[in-house]
């Protein structure tokens, strides 16, 4: 399977998860894809009956089968879902956040929406452009019902928009129906122009930095231009990082400071233990010998126990068979008779000596007839 685009983070007790969509929403097709979407699904179902699914967006989109699989998804589920935009929501993954119950904006993250293009390799027939033609007519009118659906509007106008390219700010987003509410909450949005390179809070959006409209780069640039006004300065005593130091008291409070730090030290947490009991599976099953079954069994599963553990165990476990069977040898010679037999001649056929004088007898007797 490609690697993962996405993250889930289950907020233990909470009645709250996560989903951090960053960054292309898959860098391949989910179309005729059996294994992603089901790995995708799965997970978005062990995430257990959570009241809330919490949304976070900053992706210049990509797939759109992808998009309106998860989009589907989210919206099927029981959870209050709502979509954080916290920096660029754009192309495919505009056609998540629609699916979402509501849609949150940073004041200066941006949006974007644009007409349904296809990538193609090599060379085609008429016939099969007209399919490609077809494909892309039919998924346009999917994206353009959703997005008449999401923001009130006539199928017309939001057609209009998609065609034309339509960049906006957070603000107007909003005004256009497509954002709910807007905050300041959360980190600057910033953005950088790396090697050509549209960047959005260190994440590529895969777009040319002078493709993107003029108020994208004045306000998001370096973080500096464009900020809202209305953004609650820190503390000048107090930097942001000193001020969460000063409270963060619990595992939880760590998490809701750095969510992203606290999901990269559980993920390389949870990588390292599988390898581990990889490992240890394979050093068991290494070790085990013919008639250990059932305590190689236990000692993977029921009863884990270390490989150096196992090691002793199966000296013991052979030892009490050895034990066992010598047990059961001496128990069936018993029942044998075997050991009650002795050296003693029976009764009246004389002892060995006898036996050993009549030989010579007959010796002597040899000499006598010669």
């Amino acid at each position: 399977m490609p690697k993962k685009f996405w993250e889930f983070r289950n907020q233990a007790g909470t009645g709250k998860a996560e989903l951090l969509l960053y960054g292309d929403i898959s860098d391949t097709s989910w179309w005729g894809d059996e294994v992603t979407p089901k790995q995708f699904a799965q997970e978005l179902n062990d995430l257990g009956n959570v009241a809330e699914i919490d949304v976070r967006i900053n992706s210049g989109g990509g797939d759109v089968f992808a998009a309106q699989t998860i989009g589907n998804l989210l919206e099927q589920n029981a959870a209050f879902v709502t979509a954080y935009i916290d920096g660029l929501c754009a192309s495919a993954a505009t056609v998540v956040a629609c699916h979402c119950n509501k849609v949150v904006a940073a004041n200066d993250s941006a949006y974007m929406v644009h007409p349904v293009r296809m990538g193609l390799c090599g060379y085609v027939d008429a016939e099969t452009l007209q399919q490609y033609i077809d494909a892309i007519t039919t998924i346009r009118e999917n994206i353009v019902t959703l997005y008449a659906k999401k923001t009130g509007r006539e199928k017309d106008e939001v057609a209009g928009w998609m065609d034309a390219t339509s960049w906006w700010t957070a603000p107007q987003a909003k005004e256009n129906g497509f954002v709910d509410e807007l905050t300041d909450e959360g980190e600057d949005v910033v953005a950088e122009n790396r090697s050509g390179v549209l960047f959005v809070n260190s994440i590529s959006m895969n777009l040319p930095f002078d493709k993107a409209p003029k108020f994208v780069q004045d306000s998001l640039a370096a973080g500096a231009a464009g900020r809202s006004a209305n953004k609650k300065p820190a503390k000048p005593e107090n930097t942001k990082e000193e001020q969460d130091m000063d409270t963060i008291n619990t595992v939880d409070d760590l998490r809701n400071a750095y969510p992203t730090l606290v999901g990269q030290i559980e993920q390389a947490a949870a990588d390292a233990a599988t390898k581990a009991e990889r490992e240890r599976i394979q050093g068991i099953e290494d070790a085990a010998l013919p008639g250990s079954e059932q305590l190689t069994a236990e000692a993977k599963f029921t009863k884990p126990m270390t490989v150096s553990d196992f090691a002793v165990a199966l000296v013991k476990n052979a030892k009490a068979q050895g034990a066992t069977y010598l047990a059961e040898v001496k128990k069936d010679a018993e029942a044998s008779g075997v050991n009650k037999v002795t050296n003693t001649p029976p009764d009246g056929q004389g002892g060995g000596d006898e036996f050993l004088a009549a030989l010579q007898g007959l010796g002597k007797n040899k000499d006598k007839n010669q």
